[in-house]
């Protein structure tokens, strides 16, 4: 594939999904998809926040529409992919973000915490990505992004079992990607570091500014540094890349925890 031709990051065209995407690395993802010309859904649980984002999108001239759809619940996603069918024929991207972080310590983690967070965490990703490659096989081909963690590899006190999931995230997409590649599918994992979301608000000015110490490169993430690195994993960029999982954390993965 000759890409010395076009923009390797042209993503024109293209329908793109980003759940989770009305705050945060999910809003931020989606308007640099956005930005490289996609048609981008803004998906989260409540339709008000969903269409506010999607509005505001519009207003920079951005494509936009949003879409509520709670990825715990299996009827929020069929009808998620019913409406991707019936109004735009296929999806061309999916960046699977939304996500529960309860922050409690394994002893507190009961029962009904644990199913409510696998439900989203996992299975939610899972059958998103089930139902987005049924699509993508209609188009010929497409990419799944899940979003993970650096607390995959290294998992943090209070995030317990976030971290658990975010490992098993890595092995989910290594089979996908095994799976579906002969059918131009490609799945890839993207491990954010400490990003100046909604979750890292939970750790106090002493914590944040270790770990801006600790990195590299002097500072916190920023949504559209996770966006950016989605991007390439999305487009023409990366035709050649599936399986992988990236660290986007300012190298703090290369630092002694």
């Amino acid at each position: 594939m000759n890409l010395a031709l076009k923009n390797p990051f042209d993503l024109t065209g293209k329908v793109a999904l980003v759940t989770g995407s009305t705050m945060g690395i999910g809003e931020g993802t989606a308007r640099v998809l956005a930005q490289a010309g996609a048609h981008v859904i803004i998906s989260s649980r409540k339709q008000d926040d969903c269409d506010r984002v999607a509005e505001s999108f519009r207003a920079e001239g951005l494509s936009a529409e949003g879409r509520a759809c709670n990825i715990g619940k299996m009827e929020d996603i069929e009808a998620m992919f019913s409406h991707l069918r019936e109004r735009h024929g296929g999806l061309d991207v999916l960046v699977n973000n939304a996500v529960l972080s309860p922050w409690r310590t394994i002893d507190d983690t009961d029962i009904g915490i644990f199913t409510k967070t696998v439900e989203v965490n996992l299975r939610g990703y899972w059958y998103m990505s089930v139902e987005a490659t049924k699509l993508m096989k209609l188009r010929g081909g497409g990419s799944i992004v899940n979003i993970a963690s650096i607390a995959a590899w290294y998992p943090d006190k209070m995030l317990g079992l976030y971290s658990t999931l975010k490992t098993a995230l890595l092995g989910m997409s290594r089979a996908f990607a095994l799976e579906y590649g002969e059918f131009g599918i490609r799945v890839n994992t993207v491990l954010p570091g400490v990003i100046q979301t909604k979750l890292a608000d939970a750790y106090d000015a002493e914590t944040k500014a270790r770990f801006i110490q600790k990195s590299p490169v002097g500072r916190l993430g920023a949504p559209e540094d996770i966006g950016y690195a989605v991007l390439y994993l999305s487009a023409p960029s990366a035709s050649f890349v599936t399986g992988v999982s990236l660290p986007v954390d300012g190298g703090m993965t290369v630092t002694v925890f």
